[in-house]
């Protein structure tokens, strides 16, 4: 790799770290604080029933939905998953295709709730605003390093922004890429057979654009980011009428579709 290269990636990376974090936790008296919580939670309750009994998002886009027995495969959270010192809503979609899958942060202020982040159902979250999001597929020359993409919290804005992402060429995979490239044995340095593709958060899609590391430039990368950051375990709740009622809002008395036959 050129060292021009090395050095643009290293102050990109540092450029998009400085707008990523959790906001500062503002105080407020104990009883506005509670009633805050008990709002919140019915909001959050309001957008479950929505989405349980329609699959409806806050946005009035639809989930990949089929009745509501399907949909109480699903599960949510409510948790403090950005760090910000407020919960948010979290919904793992999987009772669908693999297209409409979908885990979504849900933020709430001022009355209203709207996403964070929508992505495929495989993130890992850590208490400094990083998720790393495992993609969907790995059909390419990655062999067993699954590629994955990185999102920071931006706390100006309430929602999280692309990091970049990487992807891998494994010697195992492919002695040679798509194009006849053979692997590049000069930046395997460490001979372990495998190279990686670290993309920015503007990356267009094109592969030839992002100059290959080894895997000591992609640990770099990682642990910028990572920085000593902890894991955070979440709980996870089916999404039953029992579970979504516990956050206070009533079950809408709606109508629903009746089946056909």
């Amino acid at each position: 790799m050129k060292k021009g290269a090395v050095i643009t990636l290293i102050l990109s990376v540092f450029t998009t770290l400085a707008a990523c974090g959790a906001a500062s936790n503002t105080s407020t008296g104990s009883g506005d604080a509670a009633s805050e919580e008990e709002t919140l939670r019915q909001a959050f309750g309001k957008v479950l029933w929505d989405i349980y009994q329609q699959g409806i998002l806050p946005n009035g886009s639809t989930l990949d939905y089929t009745d509501m027995e399907s949909a109480a495969n699903n599960s949510f959270a409510v948790i403090d998953i950005d760090n910000d010192g407020q919960d948010e809503l979290l919904l793992m979609w999987e009772s669908a295709s693999m297209a409409g899958m979908t885990e979504i942060i849900f933020g709430y202020e001022g009355g209203a709730v709207y996403m964070e982040l929508a992505e495929f159902p495989s993130q890992t979250y850590y208490d400094n605003g990083i998720v790393e999001v495992a993609w969907s597929h790995n059909q390419g020359l990655a062999g067993t390093f699954w590629p994955f993409n990185v999102y920071c919290y931006d706390a100006k804005n309430d929602i999280y922004q692309s990091y970049g992402g990487v992807d891998a060429w494994d010697k195992n995979v492919a002695e040679e890429n798509y194009k006849g490239v053979p692997f590049p044995a000069d930046i395997d340095v460490d001979g372990d057979g495998i190279v990686y593709y670290i993309f920015p958060a503007d990356w267009n899609g094109q592969y030839e654009d992002i100059p290959l590391v080894d895997g000591a430039e992609y640990e770099k990368w990682r642990n910028a980011y990572i920085a000593g950051a902890e894991k955070i375990e979440i709980s996870l709740q089916k999404l039953t009428e029992e579970n979504i009622a516990a956050l206070g809002y009533p079950k809408p008395d709606i109508s629903l579709p009746q089946p056909v036959g």
